[in-house]
């Protein structure tokens, strides 16, 4: 019975492994563009888009752990506040995740401990208490503010020595040590991590910190059910392209709608013209990208995981060589997660679906109404009609 049992366990995953590599060789070929700390990821390299989809599939196990989220839960807006008051990237809030996976008090065979694996000389250089009765690399507030200024230090130490400014060598420093890493640029003529010959756990350091990004952001974009994405309460994050050192601020912006409506309506009951004109004259637009407004077809009662939605465009739709125009229906398949559905219109990361109240996906109960309206967040792309 045991080994009959094992045997379907090993058949199950084998299919989704399957399943998994189909998927993340659709979306790598439809040209699908990742991003770490607005650094584009080589994916036009095979070696680079290969070692990314087999990263990925080995942490979606990691990903969907409940205690994992229930610490997301807990420290994941304070890490947030702390990269936002140092003017770093938000996407560093994953490096914590690959160190520690948001645990205060655990320790590596190298002695490195605490959320952020600091080691014992790294935290003393910021400050933190070490010895044999205190060890301040335990306590939240004082290693993750350590743990920004050893991003910064390393930042500025790459950018002198190297003459490059770059946050993925940045992150490999954090892991390898910055005059590590700087010795690896010399010594090799490279300054691109992804071509760098280095030991196999710095190697592949990177490549974890943006496969979970690319889990905990887009997790319906890589397995069906995998889970809702845990960040969808809060206003839209997402890439930005291009990282202005300025700005503390590396989301997408928040669109705002304040149309005087009366009664309360909601942007959903107006009309075609009064939803365009609110996109249009209401939002922060973020260079790359445009809004567009789309409304569902007919009203979803008994909708299933699989199940095809069907849109109409309230607007021109252009992505790459693809064209559809106002007025003419889109399709997207729908994958339910608690009382959400999340829709994959097969582009990507090139047109992702909101509701009006700026979070990823609609409520499962809006499909149940008339004709409700969503938002396309639709990346700009070259015309090549």
């Amino acid at each position: 019975m045991l080994n009959a049992h094992r045997i379907i366990m090993k058949s199950i995953l084998r299919r989704l492994i399957v399943c998994v590599s189909f998927m993340l060789a659709g979306f790598f070929s439809y040209g699908h563009d990742i991003f770490f700390c607005g650094e584009k990821i080589p994916l036009d390299d095979a070696f680079v888009r290969d070692k990314l989809m087999s990263i990925i599939k080995k942490q979606i196990g990691l990903v969907n752990l409940p205690d994992l989220r229930s610490r997301i839960d807990k420290y994941m807006s304070r890490v947030e506040d702390y990269l936002a008051k140092s003017n770093l990237p938000q996407d560093f809030k994953y490096l914590a995740i690959v160190e520690s996976g948001f645990k205060t008090d655990v320790e590596s065979w190298a002695h490195a401990r605490g959320f952020w694996q600091l080691m014992p000389a790294t935290a003393r250089d910021w400050n933190l208490i070490v010895n044999e009765t205190t060890d301040e690399r335990t306590d939240f507030d004082k290693s993750t503010l350590a743990a920004c200024q050893e991003i910064i230090r390393n930042y500025k130490y790459i950018q002198k020595s190297c003459k490059i400014n770059s946050w993925v060598l940045t992150a490999a420093a954090y892991n390898h040590g910055m005059g590590s890493i700087t010795n690896a640029v010399r010594k090799q003529n490279e300054n691109n991590y992804f071509a760098l010959e280095l030991n196999p756990e710095t190697a592949a350091y990177v490549y974890k910190i943006i496969a979970i990004k690319e889990l905990f952001e887009y997790p319906e974009l890589y397995m069906n059910n995998f889970g809702y994405n845990i960040f969808s309460t809060r206003k839209i994050s997402d890439v930005q392209p291009g990282y202005d050192s300025k700005k503390t601020d590396v989301s997408l912006g928040n669109m705002k709608f304040d149309l005087n409506a009366k009664d309360g309506a909601h942007p959903s009951d107006l009309g075609q013209g009064n939803v365009q004109n609110a996109i249009n004259t209401n939002r922060t637009i973020v260079p790359g990208y445009k809004i567009i407004s789309a409304r569902i077809t007919q009203k979803y009662k008994n909708l299933k995981d699989g199940d095809l939605v069907t849109f109409i465009l309230d607007d021109d739709l252009e992505v790459g060589s693809r064209f559809t125009a106002k007025g003419q229906p889109i399709i997207g398949t729908a994958w339910i997660i608690g009382d959400r559905v999340q829709i994959d219109l097969g582009y990507g990361h090139k047109v992702i679906l909101y509701d009006f109240d700026i979070k990823k996906g609609i409520g499962l109960s809006e499909l149940k109404k008339k004709r409700p309206a969503v938002l396309l967040h639709v990346a700009i792309t070259n015309r090549k009609r």
